[in-house]
C-alpha cells in the first residue's frame, strides 16, 4: 500500500491483502480519502464502521472497487441446495443456534448453522461482511466507487452500505452488488440522504434475499417518525433484485427520473407504515409486474 498526501487529502492503493483497518484509519485522519483503483481491488475483511465523523469525502479512481473478502461460493450454494434451505420458512418458526443466539426465521435458522458448520466459526464472522457503516455521522460524500459484497444471503449480516442516526449525506455514482442484507439500508433517524446516478444490482453470486435498499427498519421504531428524507435521482435498480427498490418506513422518499430494469413478481416501491413516496418520471421496465404497493396510513405519489 502507497500513501501520497496532498494538504487533507489522502490518496490510496491497494496491497492486495485486508485493508478495512487501513481505510478506516485513512478516513478518521483525513477530510478527502481517495481510493486509486489502478493496482486492484480494495479487499475488505469486515465492515468499515465510521462513528461520529463529519466533513469526511470518500471517492474512487481508476475503477476503484471495495470487495469483501467473504464470498458466497458455488461450494457453498451446493450446501445450502443439498440442505433444501430454500423451502423453508423466511417468518417465523425459528430455534436456537449452537451458539446460543436465538433466530426468529426457520430459513435463516438453517442457513447459519450450516456457515458455523462449515467454518467453525460460532462467532460467526462472516455475517460481518460488508462495506461501510455510516453512524452518527454528519456531511459525508461518498462518490465514484465499486462496493461488492459477498452475495446476499438470509442470515441477517451486514449491509453493503449502511446508514444510522447520521444525516447530510450524499451518495453519487457509485455501483453497489451483492449485499449480504441490503445494498444500501437507511435507518434510524438517519435524514437529509441524497442518493444519486447509482446502480443496485445482484449478480450470480447472490443466493437469496435480493432485497436492495431498506429505509426505516422496522414498523415500531415510531422515533422515525418526521426524519429519513432521502433522495433518490436518477438511479437504476438492475438485474437480480428482488424486493425494496426501496422499501420505506416514516419516511418522506422522493425518486426522481430513476430506473427498474430487473424482473420480479414482488413490489418494487414498497411504501409502509405512515410513509410519503412521490415518483416522478418513472422508467418501470416490462419485467415489473407491480410497480409500487401503499400501507393504508402510507401514500404513493406518481408524477
Amino acid at each position: 500500500m502507497s500513501f501520497r498526501t496532498v494538504q487533507a487529502a489522502l490518496t490510496i492503493t491497494s496491497n492486495g491483502q485486508d485493508m478495512s483497518d487501513s481505510l478506516l484509519s485513512a478516513i478518521r485522519t483525513y477530510d478527502t480519502v481517495v481510493l486509486d483503483g489502478s493496482k486492484g481491488e480494495f479487499v475488505l475483511g469486515h465492515t468499515v464502521v465510521l462513528k461520529h465523523l463529519k466533513n469526511k469525502t470518500i471517492t474512487g479512481t481508476h475503477d476503484a472497487c471495495l470487495r469483501t473478502r467473504f464470498r458466497i461460493t458455488p461450494e457453498i450454494r451446493r450446501m445450502l441446495d443439498s440442505a433444501d434451505v430454500m423451502s423453508l420458512s423466511n417468518a417465523g418458526e425459528g430455534g436456537v443456534l449452537s451458539n446460543g443466539m436465538r433466530v426468529h426465521e426457520q430459513r435463516e435458522l438453517r442457513t447459519r448453522q450450516l456457515l458455523i458448520d462449515r467454518f467453525d466459526d460460532p462467532e460467526e464472522s462472516f455475517r460481518s461482511s460488508g462495506g461501510i457503516q455510516l453512524s452518527h455521522c454528519r456531511n459525508v460524500t461518498i462518490r465514484g466507487l465499486r462496493l461488492q459484497g459477498p452475495g446476499a444471503i438470509d442470515v441477517s449480516g451486514n449491509d453493503l452500505l449502511g446508514m444510522d442516526h447520521s444525516m447530510y449525506i450524499t451518495v453519487d455514482s457509485c455501483v453497489l452488488t451483492d449485499g449480504m442484507d441490503g445494498n444500501m439500508d437507511i435507518t434510524s433517524q438517519s435524514d437529509s440522504i441524497t442518493v444519486s446516478r447509482c446502480y443496485f444490482g445482484y449478480t450470480a453470486l447472490s443466493y437469496d434475499h435480493m432485497n436492495s435498499n431498506l429505509i426505516g427498519a422496522a414498523d415500531r421504531v415510531e422515533a422515525d417518525r418526521g426524519k429519513l428524507h432521502v433522495t433518490y435521482s436518477r438511479c437504476t435498480w438492475g438485474e437480480g433484485c428482488r424486493q425494496r427498490m426501496p422499501m420505506v418506513r416514516f419516511g418522506t422518499i422522493l425518486l426522481d427520473h430513476c430506473r427498474w430494469e430487473c424482473s420480479t413478481e414482488h413490489p418494487a416501491v414498497d411504501v409502509r407504515r405512515e410513509a410519503t413516496v412521490i415518483i416522478v418520471s418513472p422508467s418501470f421496465g416490462p419485467g415489473i409486474k407491480i410497480p409500487y404497493r401503499s400501507a393504508p396510513d402510507a401514500q404513493c405519489i406518481i408524477r
